[in-house]
């Protein structure tokens, strides 16, 4: 007997030995399912990825009278990774191209995309990854987050980047990298408090590239890097995996770009006179120096006295912030969660995109605008 458009939850999935079970559905009991069942592209993902995840599947009754899953499906979910398969990737032009069973059109990625320490060279094309997407203000799609499925896929490749974690590689102990006396540090979570204290946001630098005069941030919850100039580094040079606190702000045509950026130490620092030294594991980090970065004063805001309207452009419920477009401010205002009216701090960004507000304008020292007291109108 079989049963097709069944709907329920993953209670378990076993990455390594390929099976799981699935409940909440029509059929009685837990409903077993296999590996081969998943579409070609979900195939090698982590129990993780699938735990708790909504599917929709077909099942056939064995001669024992249970039920197996048959063609499950993983369908898009607001705020999960998805699974997919590179389709194309062009190292000379720097973009490729992902497919994925849980949407309808290909999803672009940009060389800055792939996982730390990716062998130049490598053949990408079918290999299998998770990843986040982001729309663009042209409807498009990006790919944020990308990591391969599994272990076996990114030492491959020789990425140390997989969904679910970081591989235990040899001379890493608790998944940190001991290398010459480089320990990895982490910065002072006291510095972080006291950064968000003062409306600044905080995050981790992914790559910062000396001879071009750039860089990009990872910020945990926001789907896309932040890029960073030369020209906006607060305390000198920044090294990959360092914590910075920074200022965002939002260009014309919706990306954000931090200013401000300042270091709250951890990471693999380098001092600027081992600038030319050993390139290590493919992250573009040189030199032997210590920890911790220059330390620069928090960015303090001050009220001008004006009021103003305007409509929430952005928001990101994730990580607190958003941008306001107003005909009395140039340029979009930013403004912390913490400034909506408390009723609405717990909104998705969907939910008070488009809603008009008013608010009162403050400068900080470093020149920037924001929002504070917002309510709605």
């Amino acid at each position: 007997m079989a049963v097709s458009g069944l709907s329920g939850t993953v209670k378990s999935w076993n990455g390594a030995k390929g099976f799981g079970f699935i409940t909440g559905s029509s059929l009685p009991g837990d409903i077993l399912f296999g590996r081969t069942e998943l579409p070609e592209d979900i195939r090698e993902v982590q129990g993780k990825f699938l735990e708790g995840r909504p599917i929709v599947f077909d099942a056939a009754q064995g001669p024992d009278g249970r039920y197996k899953a048959t063609a499950v499906a993983v369908p898009l979910m607001e705020g999960k990774e998805l699974a997919g398969k590179i389709k194309t990737f062009s190292e000379k032009h720097g973009y490729g191209f992902i497919t994925s069973s849980s949407l309808t059109e290909d999803v672009r990625f940009h060389t800055t995309d792939l996982p730390q320490g990716v062998t130049p060279g490598a053949h990408l094309r079918e290999e299998l990854v998770t990843f986040e997407v982001q729309a663009l203000p042209d409807g498009k799609l990006r790919t944020t987050s990308l990591r391969f499925q599994s272990k076996k896929i990114a030492m491959r490749l020789g990425s140390m980047a997989v969904q679910g974690g970081m591989p235990q590689m040899m001379g890493m102990q608790g998944g940190m990298p001991q290398m010459m006396g480089m320990g990895g540090g982490v910065a002072p979570l006291q510095a972080i408090q006291a950064a968000q204290a003062q409306g600044l946001m905080t995050g981790t630098v992914k790559s910062y590239s000396e001879k071009n005069g750039y860089g990009f941030l990872n910020v945990a919850g926001y789907p896309m890097d932040i890029k960073f100039g030369r020209n906006e580094l607060a305390g000198g040079a920044v090294s990959v995996g360092e914590t910075v606190s920074f200022s965002a702000n939002q260009t014309p045509n919706g990306q954000v770009t931090a200013s401000n950026v300042t270091s709250l130490g951890g990471g693999m620092k380098r001092p600027a006179a081992a600038m030319g030294g050993m390139q290590m594991m493919g992250m573009g980090m040189t030199g032997m120096g210590g920890m911790g970065g220059v330390k620069k004063p928090a960015v303090t805001e001050t009220a001008t006295g004006r009021s103003a309207y305007g409509m929430i452009k952005t928001f990101n419920g994730q990580k607190g912030f958003g941008f306001i477009s107003s005909p009395g401010v140039p340029g979009d205002v930013f403004f912390m969660q913490t400034s909506l009216p408390a009723e609405v701090r717990d909104f998705h960004g969907k939910d008070l995109q488009g809603k008009n507000v008013n608010f009162k304008v403050s400068q900080t020292s470093d020149g920037k605008t924001r929002a504070q007291d917002i309510t709605m109108a």
